[in-house]
């Protein structure tokens, strides 16, 4: 288990652990409205291709009573409530619609998808950190996912990276980006913006850092680690109590 932060040099503004904890930590992300912004765009984009391949429209109600909130779990049950069957081909067509509207999305505004205050900081810095990981894992499609973080300029090559194109449910997805990482869920925390991502780290029983433009609903759902925006030092150091917590025996 992580356990106590070791010694601290200085790296421009930013205190970096030269040894972070005893054992390896691996921070997993999500990432639409974690890394990456323009979900105005991105939710009209995935809507319209529902209703465009379905006739549905995917409204409130519909959202409020889905019990998994991916790209794979949405197309799947909107084809279910426009009366059709699941595994017929819409879902692929869903997707292709959605990464279309994108592209569209995209060209009209070269700035629709930007990387979040911090982040691009954030990241290098945490790759330069001996003993921390960093894997994505998002509710997105592969395609589209990665779309999106190349609009944004976010280099993940050096990133493990798991998303509904592998398999539906969030906790799933989580517990493979683990996998590809090549680290256990045990020594891993995860960052994210939606209740939902709450709810798989509640199931997987690790530590959630909330961020995003909605911490309230975070706050009001039960968690203890909120950040926004996700700055390198407040982050290191949200980094430090969990690594606290870890060496107590207490995990929030």
């Amino acid at each position: 288990m992580p356990s106590n932060l070791l010694t601290w040099e200085m790296s421009g503004a930013l205190l970096l652990p030269k040894s972070l904890y005893v054992s390896p930590m691996l921070i997993i992300f999500d990432v639409d409205g974690t890394l990456i912004g323009g979900e105005a765009a991105d939710w009209l984009s995935f809507d319209t291709a529902i209703e465009s391949v379905l006739n549905f429209s995917a409204d409130e109600a519909f959202f409020v009573g889905l019990p998994e909130i991916t790209a794979q779990s949405i197309a799947e049950a909107a084809v279910r409530a426009s009366g059709a069957e699941p595994g017929n081909g819409l879902e692929q067509r869903i997707q292709e619609g959605y990464f279309r509207g994108l592209q569209d999305a995209h060209g009209a505004n070269p700035q629709a998808f930007q990387a979040r205050p911090g982040v691009m900081e954030l990241l290098k810095h945490l790759a330069a950190m001996p003993g921390v990981k960093v894997a994505l894992a998002t509710g997105d499609w592969h395609p589209t996912i990665t779309f999106k973080l190349a609009a944004a300029g976010i280099d993940i090559s050096a990133f493990s990276l798991a998303t509904s194109s592998d398999t539906p449910r969030r906790p799933d997805i989580i517990r493979l980006a683990a996998e590809r990482a090549g680290m256990p869920l045990s020594q891993a925390v995860y960052v994210g913006d939606g209740p939902w991502d709450m709810r798989a780290c509640r199931e997987l029983e690790i530590p959630f850092i909330g961020t995003g433009e909605r911490t309230h609903r975070l706050t009001e759902n039960g968690a203890r680690h909120v950040l926004e925006p996700l700055e390198p030092t407040a982050f290191v150091a949200l980094l430090q109590e969990l690594g606290r917590q870890w060496s107590d025996g207490v995990m929030e």
